[in-house]
């Protein structure tokens, strides 16, 4: 099964401000305190107009320029960005946390494990029956930044 998501996760109304402020879609709830911010090349491109010239080692999205837009963006709150690349059960994933206009975590990249440090330092703790911090927050329940954005169906 495949799994390309990249996106953002924080606190409810911090995602609903930033989303408002650079015109992107609404936040979708994961829990009752965290959202998820997903963003396609669309919104890549609304939140880092020019065109990156490099990225941080295992991230396809995560470059120096857009590492500094979310560290003046975590002013106001800490935020989380990740990516996952996976197709058969192979592939990677990246996270790297930002907060106080500070980079606190990352940006690290690995098979498994930096989604699941970084959802650590903002407090998520495993909640059976879920395994890791992945699947207590949800994040597999969809599998790409398309799903995401879909409205529920309920």
């Amino acid at each position: 099964m495949a799994h390309f998501v990249t996106g953002l996760i924080a606190r409810h109304a911090a995602l609903r401000t930033l989303a408002a402020a650079h015109a992107l879609p609404a936040p979708v709830v994961l829990t009752e305190v965290l959202s998820l911010l997903p963003l396609g090349a669309d919104e890549l491109e609304r939140l880092l107009p020019a065109e990156p010239n490099s990225f941080h080692a295992g991230f396809n999205y995560l470059s120096p320029a857009l590492c500094g837009v979310l560290q003046v963006l975590s002013a106001r709150s800490t935020l989380l960005y990740f990516e996952t690349e996976y197709f058969g059960g192979m592939g990677t994933q990246g996270a790297a946390v930002f907060r106080d206009g500070e980079l606190v975590f990352g940006p690290q990249a690995a098979e498994l494990g930096p989604i699941n440090n970084a959802l650590a330092v903002l407090g998520v703790r495993t909640l059976p029956p879920a395994v890791d911090e992945f699947e207590t927050v949800g994040l597999h329940r969809r599998n790409s930044v398309e799903e995401w954005q879909q409205p529920d169906e309920d």
